[in-house]
């Protein structure tokens, strides 16, 4: 038996979990499909609930992913929303390595598609960052990115403009002039677009508060397309006046991807967005279930579905307790996706282990010579102190010859490497080209992308 709230939302198993409330993946009786569903106190969602009332219904839209539906019961509030599980852009950066120039563009355009909407709605978004903009797990077809957390969107018309004090936003991705307490504006999410841009390009880089240097952004656009480095130093423009004032111009300014163009981390990889999320259980609402009876558990209280220390929402084949003792499940205190602020977490999927020790067996226990103990410890002690010496430097020594993906090596912080091929040129479509260029991508005058490749027949390469 599922825990069903407010008579709608039948719990399946825990995605995230913060301080404010946790994210589940849920079935919607209602819409007939499976969901995220965000548990949420009442006190700790006015910001949320506001969007939802307003306009989270009417941001039906392809790169948006927006509330949907909300219910309350006791002190807590259940917001639904689409289920996105292809991860989000930070993790796909972070765990497989920086994007090729065309795929950040297509990934870029995507996203100032969806704030062009929001932004023509009088909303701003205010937390446009990798970590909120989640995929559609369509493996290595084209991509789908959606914007995701709107919880703390504002309205341009919103009375909090007049409130002093208050900066609202991920350090990094903030405008210079949010800062000085500039009131919101759509240029701001702009700025963030272009910080994505970034990310997107180079990985891991070190961000900071306050603009770019032109020392920093040259070397983060090193090696990048003349017409799409114009286009984020312009998004990143230190003057608000000197920025891009609306997203539709944004995307008319950008290189074009032809539609079917492979897109590629920057080491050639495909870029492939699988599904993150465990498969769906077999006893869960919305899949298959079998024929057999199903023992009924007491529906857990909202309070513990809230605070995440509820594993699972539905019960299994055998009585199992619904939640689990202190110190198992979800972990605190990192970003998480589907937003909400800080703290929302994945859960732990391990299972707690069992350890046993043989006991020492009742009665006196003959004493050691005082030498020969104290000679063993020392002798321990040396070996130990030996062992860590020597992993430490064979760690050191690999971390050196093999840097992670992304990573940066020690004393290079900060430093960009080029995530696309430096051989950029403006050519013709259908001009010939060397057959060691095969792969090597081009720009035409209009601004669409090319590369060299091999003729049907291979006698000739051309850029297609």
């Amino acid at each position: 038996m599922a825990d069903v709230i407010v008579g709608r939302f039948a719990l399946i198993d825990l995605i995230a979990k913060g301080g404010s409330g946790s994210v589940w993946r849920a079935w919607d009786s209602k819409a007939g499909e499976l969901c995220a569903a965000k548990v949420l106190r009442q006190r700790d969602s006015a910001d949320l609930m506001r969007f939802v009332r307003e306009k989270g219904v009417s941001f039906d839209h392809p790169h948006l992913l927006t509330p949907y539906g909300w219910g309350a019961e006791d002190e807590h509030v259940v917001i639904a929303m689409p289920l996105a599980a292809g991860g989000t852009l930070d993790s796909v950066v972070r765990t497989r390595g920086r994007l090729a120039e065309p795929a950040v563009v297509v990934l870029l355009d995507q996203l100032l598609d969806g704030l062009s909407h929001v932004h023509a709605e009088g909303w701003i978004h205010r937390d446009v960052k990798p970590a909120n903009i989640m995929f559609e797990p369509h493996g290595r077809a084209a991509p789908v990115s959606r914007l995701a957390d709107f919880g703390i969107a504002v309205h341009e018309s919103d009375v909090r403009f007049t409130h002093v004090g208050m900066v609202n936003g991920t350090p990094g991705y903030m405008a210079p002039e949010l800062f000085a307490m500039a009131e919101p504006h759509p240029s701001h999410d702009l700025y963030a677009a272009g910080v994505v841009a970034l990310v997107a390009l180079n990985g891991r880089i070190r961000l900071h508060d306050g603009a770019f240097r032109p020392d920093e952004l040259a070397q983060h656009l090193r090696g990048v397309t003349p017409k799409l480095s114009a286009v984020i130093r312009t998004l990143l423009a230190a003057q608000p006046e000197e920025r891009y004032q609306d997203a539709d111009t944004v995307r008319r300014d950008l290189p074009r991807v032809p539609p079917g163009y492979p897109l590629t981390h920057a080491d050639g990889a495909p870029l492939d967005l699988v599904d993150t999320l465990d498969p769906l259980p077999p006893d869960a609402p919305g899949a298959v279930r079998p024929e057999r009876p199903v023992p009924e558990l007491a529906p857990s209280s909202m309070e513990a579905i809230r605070a995440g220390q509820v594993q699972q929402g539905f019960s299994s084949g055998s009585p199992s307790p619904q939640t689990g003792p202190p110190g198992h499940g979800p972990q605190q205190g990192a970003p998480g996706q589907y937003g909400g602020g800080p703290g929302l977490t994945p859960p732990s999927r391990s299972s707690p282990q069992t350890t046993t020790s043989a006991q020492a067996p009742a009665g006196p226990v003959a004493a050691r010579p005082a030498g020969t103990h104290r000679s063993t410890l020392i002798a321990a002690g040396i070996g130990i102190a030996a062992a860590v010496l020597l992993g430490a430097i064979v760690a050191v020594t690999l971390l050196w010859v093999f840097p992670r993906p992304g990573s940066a090596l020690p004393g290079t912080e900060g430093t960009s490497h080029s995530s696309i091929d430096p051989s950029f040129a403006e050519v013709e479509a259908g001009q010939e080209c060397a057959p060691t260029d095969e792969g090597v991508i081009a720009l035409t005058p209009d601004g669409a992308y090319v590369s060299c490749t091999a003729a049907d027949d291979g006698a000739v390469h051309r850029f297609a």
